[in-house]
């Protein structure tokens, strides 16, 4: 067996694989000659406790051929902070993609780093979870720029929900806390259905919203005109009606309210929507059902007992979203009086 003698020691894994490390004193020497991956990751770990000095054989790793080689070297890079800094760039090009996000997550915590600009080439990444990283640091940075808003829109249109569903979370600019009467703690009274007015299941109008900017066109204004939607009846799927698609769609109706019933609360309830929906009232933003695919079966009600209009016409939209198989109001609509 070949012997190979370190510092006056005999190396059995030189031995045996051909390495050699170098010492601390051997910076600038010719670089290590390795066998195989856990060889090569090991020589990296030994690189790192070397400090800065260390860096060279550290930005080789990110070339290795191997993607634990490569993150090893990624990890041990991050854990020197500014000082590896131009080599964390390097890092985000990558053929691995944990390398890739290590690299984004530890020049993220550099000072100095533009941080907009970085988090907007890793939305460009090849890699979902590198463009969710991405999108959760976006969302966490305060004041909202215009150009950070300009990148959660675009990721509120990628190609995988992954990323797409919590940018689009972000920027939604409508807010409701109410809580319903039968749900209030303080309420120690029995609460009734006294009177429930049907929704009319056909004369609704619709349209399909694939670039999800209905919300901002306004199209829950009651003034909106939706003359040339579509026409659509409930309490079926729109894959029933025609419509093989699947993303974000807007239905509309004006119902006719009878004169005002004594009550003590009113709500809007929804027997089934798949999966998610988004409700206003007269044109008020009046809550939400939005906990997922699960949600395609569960009914939910939302008070409206300060947007309804007794006596009057009173225009309902509703924003339904769906990521798979059917979607659309498929179950009954009804304005229920609490008493």
């Amino acid at each position: 067996m070949r012997q190979i003698v370190k510092r006056g020691r005999i190396s059995v894994l030189a031995a045996l694989t051909g390495v050699v490390l170098l010492g601390p004193g051997c910076a600038g020497a010719a670089a290590q000659k390795l066998s195989g991956p856990a060889a090569r990751r090991q020589a990296l770990l030994q690189a790192a406790k070397r400090g800065v000095d260390g860096l060279p054989v550290l930005a080789k790793g990110l070339t290795d051929a191997n993607p634990v080689v490569q993150r090893t070297a990624a990890r041990l890079l991050a854990d020197l902070g500014a000082s590896a800094r131009a080599e964390m760039t390097r890092a985000t090009e990558s053929k691995d993609m944990l390398a890739r996000r290590t690299a984004y997550m530890a020049l993220c915590k550099m000072e100095g780093v533009d941080q907009t600009t970085l988090l907007g080439k890793a939305l460009g990444d090849e890699d979902a979870t590198v463009r969710l990283y991405a999108v959760n640091m976006l969302i966490g940075i305060r004041p909202r720029t215009p150009q950070i808003k300009e990148l959660l829109d675009g990721a509120a249109k990628d190609d995988s929900p992954l990323v797409r569903n919590p940018a689009s979370k972000a920027l939604w600019p409508f807010h409701r806390n109410v809580v319903r009467l039968r749900d209030r703690k303080d309420w120690d009274h029995d609460v009734h259905i006294v009177n429930t007015i049907p929704l009319p299941k056909d004369g609704w109008k619709f349209h399909l919203d694939p670039k999800r900017s209905g919300h901002r066109a306004k199209w829950f204004k009651p003034t909106f005109e939706d003359a040339k939607w579509a026409d659509i009846a409930i309490e079926q799927a729109w894959q029933k009606a025609g419509y093989d698609y699947t993303g974000v769609s807007w239905y509309r109706r004006t119902v006719d309210i009878p004169e005002k019933i004594d009550n003590n609360a009113v709500e809007i309830t929804f027997k089934g929507i798949d999966e998610s929906a988004w409700v206003w009232v007269n044109g008020v933003y009046v809550g939400d059902h939005d906990i997922g695919p699960n949600g395609w079966n569960v009914s939910f009600s939302l008070d409206i007992t300060k947007e309804i209009k007794w006596g009057q016409p009173n225009q309902i939209t509703v924003r339904a979203m769906n990521t798979a198989h059917a979607g659309g109001i498929w179950q009954p609509v009804m304005i229920e009086v609490l008493k």
